[in-house]
């Protein structure tokens, strides 16, 4: 029990060390880009291609609105600003046009993806700041577990994960010995890889996303084959799901219902900062989840029942284990005609 518990804490230890850099984050970029919000995430398509849905977005500060660039694009500048309705919603658009009036900047404002321009213009005094970089996709996540069925489902897997001793304990009474083949990362590498390529590729080709998926359940077969240390196995293809799938999930979800994060709650505008406060959820997001939860779903459950056989000392997981890991059992001679196996590169 001591050995467990000592697990159970290093995990414990790890997610808060995770939380206090993403919150020390936040202060940094704070005082970094010196903006209220300097992180937020795209929720609309109305700055495609430049700006993609799901993309993590830094907000930097505007120290002289005098040079704030304003044209069509590429030239002007992305702004972020709340309109002065409503102090709530946030809006990224570019700068095309801009006015100076009794001292004050006026911007008009549009859309890379949209026909018109907005149409009222931008005070200098509701201007947030401008976009000063972007990565693809990740800002799903805070999005993802914004939600009570998201929050539920990522809850859900890591007491699955962090509890695997009780809920699924180890009965096989042998190693599987051999060595890991480093090749078997291979599902776990492509989505990230994937996900660079669509930095510099902001149309989102459908097809890239679905070889992720693709890719994913493959891993969902090997992993649980691939590591003699179950928890490594548990916990790589946990972080993987997390921090990877559910931002991939969620953007072929709108590629394939039209469902963008803007329609997920009742609120409006094109951008939300990072916040942990769950919102007013409409019927579109549990389309949308249904829909995520169809992708990927068999996938995890999958996963989990291959690692609970293999535990559980399934002879032909265990064989196919061994297969893979280059380990050969070999029973050996002893004088109590015990059974002792061992590895044969």
């Amino acid at each position: 029990m001591g050995e467990t518990l000592r697990e159970y804490a290093k995990y414990f230890l790890f997610f808060i060390f995770l939380a206090i850099v993403a919150f020390g984050g936040i202060f940094v970029l704070k005082s970094t880009l010196k903006t209220e919000y300097p992180v937020m995430v795209v929720v609309s398509q109305s700055m495609i291609p430049t700006l993609g849905v799901g993309d993590f977005i830094l907000v930097g500060q505007i120290q002289d609105f005098d040079e704030v660039e304003a044209g069509p694009p590429p030239e002007g500048d992305i702004l972020v600003f709340s309109r002065s309705y409503s102090s709530d919603e946030y809006i990224v658009h570019r700068a095309v046009r801009k006015v100076e009036l009794n001292g004050e900047w006026f911007f008009a404002t549009k859309g890379d993806h949209n026909t018109v321009e907005d149409s009222q213009p931008v005070s200098e005094d509701n201007v947030i700041g401008k976009v000063v970089g972007r990565f693809p996709i990740m800002g799903y996540f805070p999005l993802f577990i914004k939600t009570t069925r998201g929050f539920g489902l990522v809850a859900v897997l890591m007491i699955l994960i962090f509890f695997a001793d009780y809920i699924m304990p180890i009965k096989r009474a042998e190693k599987i010995g051999g060595a890991f083949r480093w090749w078997t990362l291979i599902p776990f590498l492509s989505s990230p890889l994937i996900i660079v390529v669509l930095l510099n590729w902001p149309d989102r080709h459908l097809e890239l996303e679905l070889l992720a998926l693709a890719v994913w359940y493959i891993g969902c077969v090997v992993t649980p084959l691939a590591f003699e240390d179950d928890d490594m196995g548990l916990m790589l293809w946990l972080y993987h799901f997390v921090l990877t799938m559910i931002p991939l999930g969620c953007d072929l979800v709108w590629k394939m219902t039209g469902l963008t994060p803007s329609l997920w709650w009742n609120t409006r505008g094109s951008t939300v900062p990072i916040t942990w406060l769950l919102l007013q959820e409409t019927p579109q997001y549990y389309q949308a989840f249904n829909l995520f939860a169809l992708l990927t779903l068999p996938g995890c459950v999958l996963f989990l029942l291959l690692m609970a056989a293999k535990r559980r000392g399934f002879q032909p997981l265990i064989s196919l284990s061994r297969w893979i890991r280059g380990s050969v059992a070999v029973l050996l001679d002893t004088e109590d005609s015990d059974i002792v196996y061992s590895d044969v590169e």
